[in-house]
C-alpha cells in the first residue's frame, strides 16, 4: 500500500513539474517598465505580459465602468487594471480610501471572501492594498486591489488571476506594487483605449 501511495506522489510531482515549464520560462523574462497615464506614471510589470486588445476588453469587461488599462497575460488570467477613482478628497489618505471601499465591498459582494490589508511603499508613494476571493459563473478569482495618488487623482489597480495561482502571484504583484514611480517615467504615451 505504501509502495502506491509513493508512486502516486512521485507521479504527481513529475506531471506538475512538466506544467510549470510555460511559468519559469517567463518568470525569467523579467520585468519591463510600463507606462501608463500619458507617462504620468510608471510600473515594472512581467515582460509577457500585453495590452488586452479592445474587443476582448468589451468581452470580459461587461458594463459602463471599463477599466482604463488593462495589462493581461496571453490566456488572459493573470491581468492588471488600473482605473481613475477619482480626486482624493482634502487631507484624505489613500488608506482611508481602501478602508472605505473594502467597508462598501464587504456590503455589497456578500460571498466574497475577504484576506490580508497592507500597506507597501514605493519610494517615498505609500501604497494600500487588500485581498480577496470573488466568484464568476465557473469559476473563483483571487484579486488584489491596491490604490495610490497621481496628481491629486487616485488610480484603482487590480490585479486578478484563477484563485489556484493566488500563492504564486501574491508575492510577485506585492513587489511590483513596490516599483510605481508618479514621477518622471518613460516617454512613450500609454492613453487609455
Amino acid at each position: 500500500m505504501q509502495k502506491k501511495t509513493d508512486q502516486l506522489i512521485l507521479e504527481l510531482r513529475r506531471k506538475y513539474r512538466q506544467e510549470q515549464p510555460d511559468a519559469q520560462v517567463q518568470e525569467r523574462q523579467g520585468l519591463q517598465a510600463v507606462s501608463l497615464y500619458n507617462g504620468l506614471c510608471t510600473i515594472m510589470l512581467p515582460a509577457y505580459l500585453h495590452d488586452m486588445k479592445r474587443e476582448h476588453r468589451y468581452a470580459k469587461y461587461r458594463g459602463r465602468t471599463q477599466p482604463d488599462v488593462v495589462i493581461t497575460d496571453e490566456n488572459a488570467d493573470a491581468t492588471f487594471t488600473f482605473s481613475y477613482a477619482g480626486q482624493a478628497a482634502e487631507g484624505e489618505k489613500p488608506e482611508q480610501r481602501m478602508e472605505n471601499l473594502r467597508a462598501d465591498m464587504q456590503k455589497v459582494w456578500k460571498q466574497a471572501v475577504f484576506y490580508d490589508t497592507g500597506m507597501v511603499m514605493a519610494g517615498d508613494l505609500p501604497v494600500p492594498w487588500m485581498d480577496c476571493k470573488t466568484f464568476c459563473l465557473d469559476c473563483s478569482l483571487y484579486c488584489l486591489l491596491f490604490l495610490f495618488e497621481l496628481q491629486g487623482e487616485l488610480v484603482l489597480g487590480n490585479f486578478h488571476c484563477s484563485f489556484p495561482q493566488y500563492d504564486r502571484w501574491k508575492p510577485v504583484v506585492l513587489e511590483v506594487l513596490e516599483t510605481i514611480e508618479t514621477k518622471g517615467g518613460r516617454n512613450d504615451e500609454r492613453l487609455s483605449d
